[in-house]
């Protein structure tokens, strides 16, 4: 029987230690030695201080302190915290105390018997399932906290992201409405022509027709405006329509932060770190599963005494001291196909780990390719425009001194308030792609939404490992 359970100790301790978290050089995939097209400026550590919107830093700070969402995950991070807390009470013994009265139903005094007693229990961790599980509880919490951080930088990217888009659609009112200046303008214009017999019928009726069309586009705009208006307050934790957001649209600006390197820009994310800490876990997760295929060594002891009231209640005292060692034998299989459920749970961790790394570096990548094409996109717009712009004066002009380009003077109004419109989509678009790069290489925001920083090359460079105690 020594020898039986000589065997099972040495099996148990060597599969114990078998349960140990890979290397992430060995599990992470290769990644280029540098990303293209990486800019030099090095980000603020509260990135969207980038764009020196003072209201924009106001409205960011409002939601990291306000958003519903993100105490949510506040929450459930405490609630992880704790439970981790919970999770080392099993590495020290625990103590009860007990107290009784007894009586008879004869109301005779010495019927009355009085008993107290301490009891205590301790389970000896041999294999380390206690410890294992108590470190994935405290790597589970640590892997909620980079959810939190996560769902932070979430929040602020949505917050700039609809800052602008409501910027970009009262900047797309304003147009509007310029643009029915212009019209109704030409249109007189045409109206004078008609009644003196130089322009047709149509002419008059195809430039109502214009006019009249800004008022749909500004009835669509205004219904968009309002809708954006109304994310953004919820965003705030406050109710729609609580605040009036005006929103703006970003200078456009050329230069690209810097992203370092990229294993470590990666890794640095917390959605990466957490997928880690998942991995670790998850690691642990096994080694308890495998220990508890093992025997358990459990200790207790009591003290107590039991007597009529008074001085004879003290007289007898038993204490008892007990040791028990339980084994499973059989249990249908159970024990051994947690182990290998935990096994293919660490298995997916791995994999989500991978695919974390490899998403977050073709963000970077994608985010980095798409703001130097916006910025060669609004360029050409803007180029564009202002040879639009030529054509319609020209054309206008002519117009006034009486050639009959009146439907050369049309196409060409069409195709300059579609570039107008364009032009601040695609600023629109390249402050969006800009807010998503700078949340692809956000990495961990600090605990103080007003603390400004400005992120060192330390910063850059943190590293991800996790020491479990």
């Amino acid at each position: 029987m020594i020898r039986t359970f000589s065997t099972l100790a040495l099996a148990g301790l060597l599969c114990v230690g078998c349960s140990v978290a890979p290397q992430r050089a060995a599990v992470e995939p290769e990644l280029p030695a540098q990303f293209v097209g990486a800019g030099k400026q090095l980000a603020p550590a509260l990135w969207w201080q980038a764009f020196d919107d003072a209201e924009l830093d106001r409205l960011v700070a409002l939601a990291l302190a306000e958003n519903p969402s993100l105490q949510a995950v506040a929450a459930r991070l405490r609630a992880a915290q704790a439970q981790a807390s919970g999770s080392a009470a099993g590495l020290f013994p625990s103590l009860s105390a007990s107290r009784s009265v007894s009586e008879g139903f004869d109301d005779q005094p010495d019927d009355r018997i009085h008993a107290a007693g301490l009891s205590a229990a301790y389970e000896v961790d041999l294999w380390g399932r206690v410890r294992a599980g108590r470190d994935a509880s405290r790597l589970q919490a640590q892997a909620t906290a980079q959810e939190l951080a996560a769902a932070r930088i979430s929040l602020a990217a949505n917050v700039a992201v609809l800052w602008y888009q409501i910027g970009s659609s009262a900047e797309r009112l304003g147009r509007i409405e310029t643009e029915r200046e212009v019209y109704e303008r030409i249109g007189q214009l045409v109206e004078t022509r008609y009644r003196y017999g130089q322009a047709p019928a149509s002419d008059v009726l195809r430039q109502r027709q214009l006019i009249e069309s800004t008022r749909s586009l500004e009835a669509a705009t205004l219904a968009e405006l309002g809708v954006r208006q109304n994310a953004l307050a919820e965003l705030l934790g406050q109710p729609a329509l609580a605040a009036e957001l005006a929103g703006r649209l970003p200078a456009l600006t050329t230069a690209l932060p810097a992203t370092g390197v990229p294993a470590v820009a990666v890794n640095r994310r917390p959605d990466v770190r957490g997928a880690w800490l998942q991995v670790q876990a998850a690691d642990r997760t096994v080694a308890a599963a495998v220990a508890n295929r093992f025997p358990q060594l459990n200790l207790s002891a009591s003290y107590s005494s039991s007597g009529a009231a008074g001085a004879e209640f003290f007289d007898s005292w038993l204490g008892t001291l007990m040791a028990s060692l339980g084994a499973p034998l059989i249990d249908g299989g159970a024990r051994r196909a947690e182990v290998a459920r935990t096994q293919a749970v660490l298995d997916q961790r791995l994999a989500d780990y991978r695919g974390a790394v490899l998403g977050a570096f073709r963000e970077v990548a994608d985010a980095l390719l798409q703001d130097q094409q916006l910025q060669i996109r609004v360029a050409s717009l803007e180029q564009q425009l202002a040879l639009s712009d030529q054509v319609v004066d020209r054309l206008e002009r002519q117009l006034r001194n009486g050639s009959d380009s009146y439907l050369a003077l049309l196409d060409a109004q069409i195709t300059n308030s579609a570039l107008r419109r364009e032009v601040i989509s695609t600023r629109q678009l390249w402050a969006e792609q800009r807010i998503g790069l700078y949340r692809a290489l956000a990495g961990p925001l600090p605990a103080d939404p007003n603390h400004v920083a400005t992120a060192s090359a330390a910063d850059q460079q943190t590293t991800m490992d996790v020491t479990v105690q």
